[in-house]
């Protein structure tokens, strides 16, 4: 039976080839490609057979070849064509065999366009990856138990792209088994069939772990550091299996993404016993796993994530300077050097450590990689640009009362050193500047909002494409616009609104409610010691914005109704009017799903409680009691944001026995490691108040 014909498609193609499998005298089938007129056999059989493959149901798929339009049948040549029908003709072969001639054939290619659809599925993070990579190996091992052709059988590679697929993904139902138990399954069986694991198996199920950690699970990590010394384990007897830094890093980043004092302590453990792994008189393959520059980094940022103050960002420094004691000995060529990525690890630990001094520590770490970047120690600790930011954020985040003063020092500096030699000198970006900007908006010093308002139109000036200014720029500067005590500053952040909207560098889908959040909180804060003409002004401000955002199509959120009642109850005087705007306000926010806590306080500042009460259908609760934000119905904080509230965990365990004993009690006298005391703060624009 033959196919030709200027169109034949490949579903053409699979009709016919249905409607011949139907007929049970056709012996073959044959396709003739429209250009050259070759024929391409599709399948042969005797007709003693076409019955019995017509009742498999796996013949359609895995015997067949699929023909798909983004892969085309390459035209065969006659003498490769008149080869193949010699091997199909050949009567040595048993009648089974003889099936799956063409699929063995062809397979090399097959399994090539199964494997790299799988990868594809893998890096555009398709729910359904790891489901087309276990079809790939069932249909193998049904290949491989109806010939018994090791050319069918799944081999490692494909094993480890199905894991790989598995632990990049997610349960996809409640119920569903999770990426870390499922790819220690598929571990189990590769070793029940016959198929040894490699480092790269056990490697990837410690990243299924750890991604299953990210997403919240906190016993991940515990279940992957198992593994890791599950495999340093077997190493012992087997010399096939060596263990890399790779495998050992991702335990670590698994620990390190729990942000807990103590996840970083287990990670610090963890390091701790892989270096001793690396001694020389050690002979097993274990001393192979030596850490790298990526695991001191891992560790340090676990102790930057961990919440603990400045003695976090001290045993993150004690790193540093323990891999600086071994760099300056003698006769350990393979130690680990302090890169630019390790500084700027404990760089950063500092300063997420609200240290008052973290800002003076940073800065010092940045002349130590100076030093050392000229002298013969550390060949990799030139600063970046990412080392000059850390230290610019350590300088706002320490509250300092100079803290801007020095950060504008420093940004100073790295645009004079890139001026003198812009090769060995990293430029300041965006991030460089907003990060000044941020630190003046918070400063306390009289002229913080002009001397960041000067930097802006700096940045807005340049002729730089990196450094101009963005939405955070302007927010920035317009939050310290709202806490200078200067009259007049609801129209200026008001003017400097309409420039940022005007900005040819501004993108109109990049807005967001921040800004006009600001600017109606410097409306609402310019009613103290100021005149009622200044009043109306700024109250005529506070009202425009709204309608502005809705033309622009900027959704209000929480604090744009929190700041629009700030500035009702502090702006207009008492009356029907007043409890009139301020009702609308919080009816409107109410269907939105956005009352919080200070929507709801400022509601209770403009109208009187009774009067609230009998509006809203509240129950009155009696002299001296209000409802709280809990007592309101749920539909009107649906949609609120979540809370971000910082919960320090405890370091010691709780005692297994209810009795208190006298040991216990020596060891709650202990001293703990320090602890900062968690302050949220938010800025004016945040919270809708002065801070």
């Amino acid at each position: 039976m033959a196919m030709n014909g200027p169109r034949s498609s490949p579903a053409s193609i699979a009709w016919v080839l249905a409607l011949a499998l139907s007929i049970d005298a056709v012996s073959s089938l044959t396709y003739q490609f429209p250009t050259s007129g070759r024929d391409l056999v599709l399948w042969t059989a005797p007709s003693d057979k076409v019955s019995q493959i017509r009742s498999s149901s796996s013949c359609s798929r895995l015997d067949m070849v699929a023909l798909s339009n983004d892969h085309q049948v390459s035209e065969e040549s006659e003498e490769e064509g008149d080869n193949e029908e010699e091997e199909d003709g050949d009567e040595t072969l048993s009648p089974d065999k003889r099936e799956f001639q063409f699929s063995k054939s062809k397979w090399k290619k097959k399994r090539f366009l199964m494997m790299k659809d799988v990868n594809a599925a893998v890096h555009k993070r398709q729910p359904k990856a790891a489901n087309k990579a276990e079809e790939m190996v069932r249909r193998m091992w049904t290949l491989y138990e109806k010939t018994g052709e090791n050319e069918f059988k799944p081999d490692l590679q494909a094993y480890n792209l199905w894991i790989h697929a598995v632990a990049k993904s997610k349960p996809q139902r409640h119920r569903e088994l999770s990426p870390g138990k499922r790819a220690e399954q598929i571990l189990e069986e590769m070793r029940e069939r016959g198929v040894h694991p490699n480092v790269v198996s056990y490697t990837s199920v410690v990243d299924a772990y750890a991604n299953q950690g990210r997403l919240g699970d906190s016993k991940a990590p515990a279940e992957a550091e198992r593994v890791l010394f599950d495999l340093l384990e077997r190493t012992k007897y087997s010399s096939n299996l060596q263990v890399t830094a790779v495998t050992s890093d991702a335990v670590l980043n698994a620990w390190a993404q729990q942000g807990s004092w103590e996840s970083a302590e287990r990670a610090q453990l963890i390091l701790e016993r892989l270096e001793a792994m690396t001694d020389p008189n050690d002979e097993s393959p274990s001393k192979l796993v030596r850490p790298t520059a990526h695991s001191y980094a891992t560790v340090i940022h676990a102790w930057a994530k961990s919440n603990g103050g400045s003695e976090a960002a001290r045993k993150a420094h004690a790193i540093l300077d323990r891999l600086l004691l071994k760099t300056n000995r003698q006769g350990d060529e393979d130690a680990v050097t302090p890169d630019t990525v390790i500084f700027n690890a404990v760089i950063d630990a500092w300063g997420r450590s609200g240290d008052p001094q973290c800002g003076s520590k940073a800065e010092e770490l940045l002349r130590q990689m100076k030093d050392l970047d000229e002298g013969l120690y550390c060949e990799n600790c030139h600063p970046d640009v990412v080392t000059y930011n850390s230290v610019l954020s350590a300088w706002s985040r320490s509250g300092h009362v100079n803290a801007a003063v020095q950060a504008e020092k420093i940004l100073k500096d790295m645009i004079v050193a890139r001026k003198e030699d812009p090769d060995g000198n990293p430029a300041p970006n965006v991030i460089s500047y907003n990060t000044v900007l941020h630190a003046w908006a918070k400063s306390s010093l009289d002229g913080a909002a002009d001397r960041a308002e000067t930097l802006l139109k700096y940045m807005a000036r340049s002729e730089q494409g990196d450094i101009l200014p963005d939405v955070y720029s302007y927010s920035s500067v317009l939050n310290a616009i709202a806490k200078s005590k200067k009259p007049g500053k609801a129209l200026r952040a008001k003017k400097l609104l309409e420039l940022m909207i005007e900005s040819p560098s501004m993108n109109p889908s990049e807005l967001t409610p921040v800004p006009f959040n600001a600017v109606i909180n410097a409306a609402a804060f310019s009613a103290v010691g100021t005149c009622d003409e200044e009043k109306r002004e700024a109250l005529q401000v506070a009202v425009s914005i709204f309608p502005l955002m809705r033309r622009l199509g900027v959704e209000k959120d929480t604090i744009s109704y929190g700041n629009m009642l700030k500035a009702i109850s502090n702006l207009t005087p008492s009356g029907d009017k007043r409890y009139s705007m301020a009702l609308q306000l919080f009816m409107d926010c109410g269907d939105k799903g956005l009352v919080e806590d200070l929507v709801w306080n400022e509601v209770q500042r403009c109208v009187p409680y009774h009067m609230l009460c009998d509006q809203l259908g509240l129950n009155h609760l009696g002299m001296g009691k209000t409802h709280r934000l809990r007592d309101l119905p749920k539909r009107w904080r649906r949609n609120r944001r979540a809370a971000t509230v910082r919960r320090r965990r405890n370091t010691t365990r709780a005692p297994e026995s209810t009795e208190q004993s006298e040991k216990e009690q020596a060891q709650d006298a202990t001293p703990q490691p320090f602890r900062r005391k968690v302050v949220i703060s938010e800025p004016s624009w945040q919270s809708g108040r002065d801070m």
